[in-house]
């Protein structure tokens, strides 16, 4: 279902862009007008019926004087006297979006800046289950850690931050940037992004804050290319594939820009509203994308901060990045299999309760019972829980036989 709608709004929204440029109209408030209402229609046909939303054009959300182009919320707003206008409280707003007809390094700077500043509106704001839900995830396929360790102050100080990055990022709503024209390539997009980044950065007598990885749009589009946030909604960048504490939460794509559009709306939904997995459909398949930004907090003297890291690639690196990564299972032998029909079961294994398990273990192979784990916690489906002890991670985690293999994957989609 996501592939098929995702094409049809990338042949609607590329026809009516031809349309709006043929027109000859040059006010640049009515322009903007109308592709304003161009993404409303786009937002509106991607939507599903009963979940009482509304789609609201050049509206507020309280507490901020921004005016934001497409607001996707949760109930009706308070009217705006005498306008089309409507004002949301933050827990309302799903999803926020601001509209380029040409996106260019200038744009792009006040596109950030009218998105940067929305965290500060959900401070207080009530934490509803499906964010706990949401963040739970979010950490399980970032950090891979216990809660235990999570809790209990076993992070290291890199993972500490990140952890907090992502509670963060579930309580608030997805953010995107939609440029219809512009900058003709990823390569070009990659650019000019970091442009506008690195001459942000903070000096050492000047502070400038908004620029952490929850100020970042979850997504931002122009034309066929797009910077997609690794924030766990849906798209996730584990620590354990970036070396000393950097974590890979920005990169880019030139996917089909309307599958990534449904893919993090749909999902922010699909958590709030338990929709059908089978909106996603098989889930099999997700986009190729290429490391755009890393970052790490680092400390100096007093001060804390966001350290970055810039992954360069060549225009002609990126455009052979094609297609998508076909998800394939976890393939066990017998003893991992073993543990791992334990763990689905119970959720947790002591391994002093099953000591037979670490006698297997060697006769099959492996130089250790810490081996065994360490094999186990490597899947990222697994994290240890104090010495000689494993627990899930996955709400999702199956384990089968299929002819002679055993394999094991992890069913949640979106």
């Amino acid at each position: 279902m996501i592939n098929t709608l995702a094409d049809l709004l990338k042949e609607l929204s590329e026809k009516e862009n031809l349309r709006l440029k043929e027109l000859d109209i040059t006010h640049p408030p009515t322009i903007g007008a109308m592709y304003e209402g161009l993404t409303a229609n786009i937002l509106q046909k991607s939507l599903f019926g009963g979940l009482n939303l509304v789609v609201a054009k050049s509206s507020f959300i309280k507490g901020s004087k921004t005016e934001f182009d497409v607001i996707l919320a949760e109930g009706e707003g308070v009217p705006v006297p005498y306008t089309d206008k409507f004002t949301f409280n933050p827990e309302q707003v799903l999803v926020v979006i601001q509209v380029k007809k040409t996106f260019n390094a200038k744009e792009l700077g006040d596109s950030y800046e009218n998105l940067m500043r929305i965290p500060d509106l959900y401070l207080n704001v009530p934490v509803e289950d499906y964010m706990l839900r949401l963040a739970t995830d979010s950490v399980h396929h970032t950090i891979q850690r216990s809660i235990e360790d999570v809790t209990g102050g076993k992070l290291t100080f890199e993972e500490e931050y990140v952890y907090h990055s992502l509670v963060t990022e579930a309580q608030l709503p997805v953010t995107v940037v939609l440029g219809y024209n512009g900058l003709k390539s990823e390569s070009s997009l990659r650019e000019k992004y970091y442009e506008y980044i690195a001459g942000k950065a903070s000096g050492e007598g000047e502070v400038i804050r908004g620029y952490g990885p929850n100020n970042y749009p979850s997504l931002v589009i122009c034309g066929d290319n797009s910077i997609v946030k690794m924030g766990g909604c849906p798209y996730n960048a584990p620590l354990s594939k970036s070396p000393m504490g950097w974590w890979d939460f920005m990169a880019s794509t030139h996917h089909n820009p309307m599958y990534l559009f449904l893919d993090v709306i749909w999902s922010k939904l699909s958590y709030k509203y338990g929709l059908p997995s089978v909106i996603f459909g098989d889930d099999l398949e997700s986009p190729k994308m290429t490391p755009f930004l890393s970052c790490r907090i680092v400390q100096k003297g007093e001060r804390k901060g966001w350290e970055l890291w810039y992954h360069e690639y060549g225009k002609k690196d990126l455009e052979s990045v094609q297609g998508t990564l076909e998800w394939e299972p976890f393939f066990l032998d017998d003893i991992q299999f073993r543990v791992m029909n334990i763990l689905c079961l119970d959720g947790e294994l002591d391994f002093s309760e099953v000591p037979s398990v670490e006698k297997d273990a060697l006769e099959a192979g492996y130089e250790s019972l810490d081996a065994l784990i360490q094999s186990l916690c490597d899947t990222g489906l697994v994290a240890r829980k104090g010495a000689g002890k494993i627990c899930l991670l996955s709400r999702g985690c199956q384990v089968m036989m299929i002819g002679d293999k055993n394999i094991m994957g992890e069913n949640i989609s979106g």
